[in-house]
């Protein structure tokens, strides 16, 4: 008779495959991990379901549950590093189960997993800059001007005096990282942290350079003329390659990111690479219709007003607006129509209006214009 239920505690039958014992695995397991769940056995249920997990996932130990009651066969559970009687049990992987959790492989959890650990210093830099909505429309070449990490001029970026003050970290052998053991809610694990010898890096610098105090970089102004393209739309972020602070561990240059914000112009309102504008025209214009022009970037468009166009219309002008951001095509200008109502009129001109409202029938109308010229 076996110790421990390990169908009964995932809630699987012996028959199901391994694919349904892993969702049973990840479903109980996403319930009571110790970080999520309330409940006050959370733990000891975490331990349980973990175990049981271990064994029935793993054909050999599997076999011996079976069989014999013990993944480790007719021994029993006897303890020991292989056994089930302390910790865990099982020797299962944190890896592998942290891993489960959306939080990757990498857990820090055993060994080094191989290779350098290295902490990498963050070498992004970030400007920001304006351009008008005509640099939008022609394109534009900006001139940047900002500070940023280069290269040590007096110890090439080694940050040490001589090349021979540079060695290998001994306490993490080059490796960056050390292994530290701690007692948690899950047990005693191992954690893998920056090494305190080298701080990470791998190396340690008997002779800091007397320039860079060992940074291997110093600070220094920088001027960048930057394209940026047309159709570019408020709030991109342009990345410029290679001009960003100095690293002296991978002796490189990270990169600059540049997000351009698009000026306001009262003249037009943007939509993407559509744009929108107002026209005046009297109100003969919009009664009896008329061909207008208006300046627009370095041209001059004509807009047809139709016959009896309303106050408020908008017309549209295909592919005159701006260019699309990465495409060769253009956006729509929207033009709407702002009808104007004059404020005086000569006598001449209301005779002519009088004459035409004589002309609509409404002789209550004709009636009260005649009062008002009076």
């Amino acid at each position: 008779m076996a110790e421990k239920d390990y169908y009964k505690i995932l809630g699987v039958s012996k028959s199901a495959s391994k694919d349904e014992i892993k969702k049973a695995y990840k479903k109980l397991a996403m319930k009571y991990h110790p970080d999520r769940s309330s409940e006050a056995n959370a733990e000891e249920k975490f331990k349980e379901i973990n175990e049981a997990k271990d064994v029935l996932t793993d054909d050999s130990k599997k076999s011996n549950y079976d069989n014999y009651g013990s993944a480790d066969g007719p021994q029993g559970f006897g303890g020991g590093s292989g056994g089930h009687g302390g910790g865990f049990g099982g020797g299962f992987n944190m890896d592998d189960i942290f891993s489960q959790f959306g939080f990757g492989g990498d857990s820090g959890f055993g060994g080094f997993g191989g290779g350098s650990r290295r902490q990498q210093k963050d070498t992004r830099i970030y400007v920001e800059t304006q351009v008008s909505l005509d640099d939008v429309y022609f394109g534009v070449e900006k001139e940047l001007k900002y500070q940023r990490d280069s290269e040590c001029s007096s110890c090439d970026g080694k940050g040490a005096q001589n090349p021979s003050d540079i060695s290998t970290c001994s306490s993490c052998n080059g490796q960056g990282m050390v292994l530290e053991t701690k007692q948690t809610i899950l047990g005693m694990v191992r954690t893998q942290v920056p090494c305190p010898s080298c701080n990470g890096n791998g190396e340690t610098v008997k002779n800091p350079c007397n320039s860079c105090h060992g940074t291997g970089s110093e600070r220094k102004s920088e001027t960048l003329s930057v394209k940026i393209p047309k159709g570019i739309e408020s709030g991109v972020t342009l990345r410029v390659t290679g001009k960003g602070d100095y690293d002296k561990d991978t002796k490189s240059f990270g990169d600059l990111y540049l997000k351009v914000y698009v000026k306001t112009q009262n003249d037009y309102e943007i939509d993407g690479a559509d744009l929108y504008k107002s026209v005046n025209v009297n109100f003969v214009q919009a009664t009896l219709g008329d061909e207008i022009e208006f300046k627009h970037f370095d041209k001059t468009l004509s807009l047809k007003v139709p016959e009896g166009t309303q106050p408020g219309t908008i017309l549209r002008l295909k592919g005159k607006g701006l260019p699309h951001f990465n495409y060769s095509s253009h956006g729509n200008l929207f033009v709407k129509i702002n009808v104007e109502i004059p404020t005086k009129t000569s006598s001449k001109q209301k005779e002519i209006l009088l004459d035409y409202a004589k002309t609509t029938q409404d002789k209550s109308f004709i009636k009260r214009m005649k009062g008002l010229f009076k």
